[in-house]
């Protein structure tokens, strides 16, 4: 898939958005960097497999995913969710680059989890399917397009 599969998405929905190209990069956090914006106006997304399938979380790149919030909103037992492995990743996402799926696209209609700081931001930076290819998407038409639920799904920070 390339980044024009995934900002048709955008497109169709009549959301705002701007496509930045950038170096190669391995983690949202690099992604941010190589942006030339803070870690916190990054969102990566992460998949995380239920019982029910795969739902994708998405969280700021200055933040971990804490699975315990995200298995008490699903309602899930302990042993049924966990991150998708790499292996999971390019079976149910091959149309994707490896670790750089977005909250939306793509040959399955997961449902979308997006933590609230996010959600509290005017716009997000997240990866459009490559390691190369980002959107900056306002956060409003995030959560139109991917019709997701907000809710706290990150790690409390210890300061």
């Amino acid at each position: 898939m390339t980044v024009a599969d995934v900002t048709r998405v955008l497109e169709d929905a009549g959301a705002r958005f701007e496509v930045i190209h950038h170096p190669h990069t391995e983690s949202a956090l690099a992604e941010a960097e190589a942006v030339g914006v803070n870690p916190d106006e990054v969102a990566k997304t992460l998949i995380v497999t239920t019982t029910r399938g795969h739902v994708r979380a998405v969280v700021p790149a200055s933040e971990r995913i804490d699975i315990a919030k995200v298995r008490r909103l699903m309602g899930e037992s302990k042993r049924r969710i966990h991150l998708a492995s790499e292996q999971e990743l390019a079976e149910e996402y091959p149309e994707f680059e490896l670790g750089a799926v977005p909250p939306f696209g793509g040959t399955t209609e997961d449902p979308v989890v997006v933590d609230r700081r996010l959600a509290e931001r005017e716009t997000v930076v997240l990866e459009a399917g490559s390691h190369e290819d980002s959107v900056r998407v306002t956060v409003h038409d995030l959560l139109r397009v991917t019709h997701a639920e907000v809710a706290d799904i990150c790690m409390e920070s210890s300061e």
